[in-house]
């Protein structure tokens, strides 16, 4: 089920899959665009695609998912072609928050892994 657009993804070029109901997926390829001096991808560029997801797992057509922290440790560097996805998963869910748990990989290697916590608000 697709969501609404999100125009910063669509800068990146991250593509959205799945919307709300706890689980989203963001996918991207990495390009020249995304890479830091060393000739990797950018943390700030793995960030954003958890975050991209967590906001994706967080909405729905009933819920509005505020996010309020999110803590990443990046395990692997990826590189030019690496096609990434970050899963957004509910991992707890509170009376008024959900916590969730990303993991950006490429293929089966993990290549960051995140923690997220989202305030559900009625729309």
């Amino acid at each position: 089920m697709s969501g609404p657009r999100d125009a910063y993804a669509a800068t990146l070029g991250v593509d959205v899959v799945g919307y709300g109901g706890g689980r989203a997926e963001a996918r991207v390829e990495v390009t020249a665009d995304h890479l830091n001096p060393h000739g990797t991808a950018h943390g700030s560029f793995l960030f954003s695609l958890a975050g991209i997801a967590l906001a994706a797992a967080a909405n729905d057509a009933e819920h509005s998912g505020v996010v309020s922290a999110v803590h990443i440790d990046y395990v692997r560097p990826a590189r030019v072609g690496d096609a990434l996805v970050a899963t957004a998963e509910v991992a707890e869910r509170l009376a008024k928050e959900d916590l969730f748990v990303i993991r950006v990989t490429h293929g089966e290697e993990l290549v960051a892994r995140a923690t997220g916590r989202a305030n559900r608000r009625a729309r």
